[in-house]
Order: C-alpha cells, then sequence, then structure tokens
C-alpha cells in the first residue's frame, strides 16, 4: 500500500515494511508500534504505524498514516488520524509529532497535518538528502 501512493522511495518503503515485521514479530508493546487498519471492501484501506518517543514522558510519534488510492478523498486518513489520537489519549498521550518531508510531492502531507490542527515546529533544510528537508509537526491532545 505504501508503495502503490506512488511517493515513498524505496528506502521509505522498506522501513514501513520493517515496523509491520517488528509489530508483527514483538508485538506493539516490545516493538512500540502500533497500528490501526481500516478494512474496506476489497482489503485493507488504510492504516496508521505510531508509538511513544523513547526516552519522552507520553508524547508519541505518528509515524505513517496511509490510505489506498481507491479510498483516497474519501475522509478516511481524517478518520484514521482522530482514531489515532484518540488511541493514544486513552493511554495518558498529551502530544503527538508527525514528520515529513519538505520536497514538493509532500505538500499534500504537510497541508493535511496543518488541516488536522497540527503545527509546523520546525524546518531542518537538507535532512534527508540535498534539497530534500525534514518538517516537524507536533499537536497537545
Amino acid at each position: 500500500m505504501v508503495a502503490a501512493c506512488g511517493v515513498f522511495n524505496a528506502d521509505e518503503v522498506a522501513i514501513a515494511r520493517e515496523l509491520v515485521d517488528e509489530h508483527l514479530a514483538k508485538g506493539a508493546s516490545a516493538s512500540g508500534y502500533h497500528f490501526l487498519i481500516a478494512d474496506g471492501p476489497a482489503g485493507i484501506d488504510g492504516y496508521t504505524a505510531y508509538g511513544p518517543v523513547p526516552g519522552a514522558v507520553n508524547r508519541w510519534e505518528l509515524y505513517w498514516i496511509v490510505v489506498s488510492p481507491s479510498a483516497r478523498r474519501s475522509g478516511l486518513a481524517k478518520r484514521l488520524n482522530r482514531a489515532t489520537e484518540d488511541a493514544v489519549r486513552a493511554v495518558g498521550g498529551v502530544m503527538m509529532v508527525a514528520e515529513t518531508s519538505t520536497l514538493p510531492a509532500y505538500a499534500s502531507a504537510r497541508a493535511f497535518y496543518l488541516s488536522q490542527a497540527y503545527r509546523l515546529l520546525a524546518e531542518v533544510p537538507d535532512w534527508h538528502d540535498d534539497g530534500d528537508g525534514l518538517a516537524i509537526f507536533g499537536k497537545r491532545l
């Protein structure tokens, strides 16, 4: 599903797979990777991967929010985000952070976070590669 989005490079797709593999091998508590999955009529329509920030108190990171191309424009990303925030609040989480690229291909991701009341906390130029910076968003829950 991550590859089908058409935005992520091979390394990013491998990282997404690694989170799933770690979760399946060790479970959410031991791996630190939690998932919410949205089923659709033909299989999985989307998911979020999230986990506690190591060494921080009640801070969580949204690692991935992925919606299949067939489920885009349905409001699923908003519903998944809201459900993830609710799950984090339920275990005492008080802040969510999310990171994304500053490349033009990720403009919709950055707009999505802003539309969900996340604030841009920082930008780090040339983080991923020359010309590809890091945008860090955060939201108090």
